[in-house]
């Protein structure tokens, strides 16, 4: 298993972004109680807790011991019932009682962890396009659980909406958008953020890369 760790932090970081000092500090942190699985690239495996989250990276309660630049996967268990995250990241600083880790390809990293910091911090961060579409949000499984609505804006790291249903903060839904071909749809997991009367904000949790990519090129038809 370590040898596929290696290779693949190999082609990433290529790709790999730097970011610094100040510029780390501008991403706010929060606290956090994750499950997490940290495997280094020589193939140690432990386990911990996410103990604080930011947009380039994580502090991490762990009996693992690790040097300053130990590359390592994480697989992190998400809240909310909104699945795993498994991220590529470099350690950057040890503590007495685990390891500071930064991600590698931040942009990417920074899109998956999005969903869970505060909704000011997300909506700074990701630029929002004003525009109107209809969606439908899928509440449950069955299609009497899915209720119509309308984006105000809509961004990588989610969308408010208007809406007549009544939805509750922290619900999992997915949110249904026209595709930009005709008879075609993007179906985007989100959680709930924030309610308010007549609407909603929700945040994209956990997209694979492939609808990352697909919602990138979506907004790319509204820039």
């Amino acid at each position: 298993m370590g040898n596929s760790v290696e290779s693949s932090l190999l082609s990433w970081r290529g790709g790999m972004s730097t970011t610094r000092g100040a510029d780390r500090r501008r991403y706010p942190r929060i606290q956090t109680a994750w499950p997490v699985i940290v495997e280094a690239a020589d193939g140690r495996v432990g386990v911990g807790q996410v103990v604080d989250a930011s947009l380039t990276g994580m502090r991490v309660a762990t009996d693992l011991l690790l040097s300053r630049d130990t590359a390592v996967v994480l697989r992190v268990s998400l809240p909310t019932g909104a699945g795993r995250l498994e991220m590529l990241a470099t350690v950057v600083r040890r503590h007495p009682d685990g390891l500071a880790v930064r991600f590698l390809t931040e942009a990417d990293e920074a899109e998956r962890v999005a969903p869970f910091m505060a909704p000011g911090d997300i909506r700074r961060w990701a630029k929002k396009v004003p525009v109107s579409l209809p969606v439908r949000i899928e509440v449950g499984s069955g299609e009497e659980e899915t209720v119509p609505g309308r984006t105000v804006d809509l961004s990588a790291s989610g969308a408010r909406i208007t809406t007549s249903a009544p939805l509750g903060a922290g619900d999992i839904v997915i949110l249904e958008l026209p595709g930009p071909d005709v008879g075609a749809t993007l179906r985007l997991p989100a959680i709930v953020w924030e309610t308010y009367t007549g609407g909603a904000v929700v945040v994209f949790a956990n997209l694979a890369v492939a609808e990352r990519q697909k919602l990138r090129g979506y907004l790319s038809h509204f820039a």
